[in-house]
This record gives C-alpha cells, structure tokens and sequence, in this order.
C-alpha cells in the first residue's frame, strides 16, 4: 500500500525532466561561436605582428654583422652568406619572420645607406608598403 502523504509531496515527472529548449542551446552556441571568432581574430594579428618584430630584429642583427664585415674587410659582403662563411653570423640568421631570404646589395643609394638589405613583409611582394628595411626598423620598432 502507498502512503499517501508521500505521494502527494513528490514532483511531477515532466517537471524534472524539463531541458534546454532548441532556441536555447542555438543561442549558447551562437555567443560560443563568436567568442571564439574574436580570440581567434586577435590570436592571429598577434601573430603576424611578432613576425614583424622578430623580423627587425633579424634586420639589426645582420646590418651589425655587415658593419662588423665592413671594418675588418674595408669593403661590404658581396651577399649575405659571406658573413656566415666569416663566422660573423650563424646560417639560420639570413631569413626573415616569414622564413623567405632577405633582400641585400652591397650597392647602397647614398652615403647615409651604404647599402641596401630589407625584407619583402608579409605579402613576399617588393616594392610594396608593408616592406622591412633594415634603415627603418629602429624608428618603426621605437613608434609602436
């Protein structure tokens, strides 16, 4: 036999079984879906701008390495790799932030710059606005 002041004090089935209707659940989703659209988006600008950064560092080290080059040889290295054959740079160090060689001539267009060595930027295309010059990378590195 039931007692009936038990069953009198125990919810309805349906009232504990209720869920997440389906207008619910999408807008979860919907507000996930956009979160994760945001940190991706900044995530990736990120990104770029540290290839960037690690790209004017590169462009420092090796416009040191020419200057070093020039004072004990009296002349500029006709390419890149002669400063690596000079044991004055490591191999891995004539690459830009997007793993593709920097541009170099030993032929500058003025006394201010003796020489020319840049990198083509993120789009690989030269000339173009987003290109890295070795001359500029410490006044755009100092404005940021």
């Amino acid at each position: 036999m039931k007692n009936a002041s038990t069953t009198a004090t125990r919810p309805a089935p349906s009232a504990l079984a209720r869920g997440f209707s389906l207008l619910e659940l999408t807008l979860v989703l919907v507000i996930l879906g956009v979160l994760m659209a945001v940190a991706a988006y900044n995530v990736l600008g990120q990104g770029e701008k540290a290839k960037a950064t690690a790209t004017r560092a590169t462009l420092a080290t090796i416009k040191n390495a020419i200057a070093q080059y020039h004072l004990e040889q009296s002349a500029y290295p006709p390419d890149l790799q002669t400063l690596v054959t000079a044991k004055i740079l490591e191999a891995g160090k004539l690459s830009d932030g997007w793993k593709r060689p920097l541009v170099y001539d030993p032929a500058g267009p003025s006394p201010e710059q003796p020489f020319i060595l840049f990198s083509r930027g993120p789009d690989g295309q030269s000339p173009s606005a987003d290109d890295i010059s070795a001359f500029e990378a410490v006044i755009s590195s100092q404005g940021n």
